[in-house]
């Protein structure tokens, strides 16, 4: 589940037992009627809504258009939900090396997940890893756990399963080359802001 989401419930939640508090209040203690009671912590709740509810976290991070809203929140809840199916994947791997692979995989995933989500404005330009890669790994992992659960052993099986396994140490190369490549971005512009922070101070333009 995406942070903001999570947030979102949290607040819910607590705003939900604030009302409830509130409307005990103002009729048990206070003695208002129950009809005004219900009604005063209702508005509170919907106030509180209003004010501070974390709505759209990808908003509060300045992604303003809705239609890339709507389609990096569809890209990000694909993910996590890959991500997830990935996760019970690698549970039933029976291999203890092959299990690794899948945790390798699974936690660089995450990390990619999270550093998207924390940096939406970058969704646009890897969007391939969502629409692409984490379809292919789920795939690749899922027959590969299909075909070599059914316990058969002729040799075309043998060497397709020998040859998915060994493509598993690719994709953790991938991944790690992709959160590299995301980083040296990072990177680039903060060395952009140092040079120009410096170039600055020099020209005492502060």
């Amino acid at each position: 589940m995406l942070v903001y989401r999570k947030n979102i419930i949290r607040f819910d939640i607590i705003n939900t037992i604030v009302a409830i508090i509130i409307f005990i209040l103002l009729f048990s203690v206070l003695n208002i009627e129950i009809i005004i009671s219900g009604i005063l912590a209702i508005l509170i709740y919907i106030g509180s809504s209003l004010l501070f509810a974390p709505n759209n976290k990808l908003v509060l991070l300045g992604i303003k258009d809705s239609n890339k809203q709507k389609e990096y929140m569809e890209l990000l809840d694909n993910g996590y939900e890959n991500y997830s199916k990935l996760v019970d994947l690698k549970n039933k791997v029976s291999k203890p090396h092959i299990k690794q692979e899948c945790n390798d995989m699974i936690l660089k995933i995450s990390k990619i997940l999270k550093y998207l989500e924390k940096h939406p404005n970058k969704i646009g330009e890897n969007k391939k890893f969502f629409t692409y890669y984490l379809e292919t790994i789920y795939k690749i992992v899922n027959s590969y756990y299909e075909i070599s659960s059914q316990d058969v052993h002729t040799k075309e099986i043998e060497e397709v399963i020998k040859k998915t396994e060994n493509s598993l140490t690719i994709i953790n190369k991938s991944l790690d080359d992709q959160f590299t490549k995301m980083l040296q971005n990072d990177a680039l512009d903060l060395d952009t802001e140092v040079d120009f922070l410096k170039s600055s101070m020099q020209m005492k333009d502060f």
